[in-house]
């Protein structure tokens, strides 16, 4: 009876899912997803076009403050509904869902890091308290609570409320996020840790904490994303 008053709905389409259905993805939205496979650059985790190169376009000859991360999905128009959804319509069983597959994809590798602690991409107070939540934060927890790795999110702060960096380059990226970020230290510096963020496009923001917490001491940065952009 519960089944058929409050059946269960597909966390990105809103379809109702048919019964005994263990996923939470209908069957077309399934389809619709595109992980990142190999050929993958070595570093952050974009697809390359070509079999045999280490690095993608944006991260070769460059010198970074993050080492490398990992993304589950190409940020298509399908991941942008979904995290949509999940960002600023409060839909937490979305956020939950792909917490769940970057743990199922992913969290062999997180362990073989082994990461301190799980630092989730900071938002400013405001558009916290405009949205009422910290999507990066709320996969940070999931993930952490899953493989016993404690997260923080009080370490790495967001000092500026910055423009949206959507719609600007790379350059302009950059910029509108430097000194953006600082550390709250209280004891001795995390010294290795794992940025999880929703969205890797040209990896601005994620630089831009990494440059925060090496001033501060930490030695090893990789991230997770739940999406990832295309490179050059």
């Amino acid at each position: 009876m519960l089944d058929a008053v409050f059946p269960d709905k597909c966390v990105i389409c809103h379809d109702i899912l048919k019964k005994r259905r263990t996923e939470a993805l209908c069957s077309a939205c399934q389809r619709q997803l595109h992980p990142v496979t190999e050929p993958r650059c070595k570093r952050c985790s974009k697809s390359l076009e070509v079999s045999g190169e280490e690095l993608c376009g944006d991260c070769r000859g460059k010198t970074f403050y993050v080492t490398k991360g990992m993304a589950l999905y190409s940020y298509d128009r399908m991941m942008q509904t979904a995290i949509a959804n999940f960002k600023y319509g409060g839909e937490l069983s979305c956020g939950a869902y792909f917490a769940g597959e970057l743990i199922k994809r992913y969290g062999t590798w997180i362990k073989e890091i082994f990461p301190e602690v799980i630092l989730p991409v900071p938002v400013h107070k405001k558009k916290l308290r405009f949205r009422g939540f910290n999507q990066a934060e709320y996969i940070a927890a999931q993930i952490g609570m899953e493989l016993g790795i404690p997260v923080t999110g009080d370490y790495l702060i967001r000092t500026e409320n910055t423009r949206p960096q959507k719609g600007l380059g790379v350059r302009a990226r950059i910029e509108n996020l430097q000194r953006s970020f600082g550390v709250i230290q209280t004891g001795r510096p995390y010294r290795n840790v794992l940025l999880v963020d929703d969205i890797y496009t040209t990896g601005a923001t994620l630089e831009a904490c990494g440059k925060a917490l090496k001033e501060t001491g930490t030695n090893r940065i990789y991230f997770l994303c739940l999406c990832i952009g295309r490179g050059d």
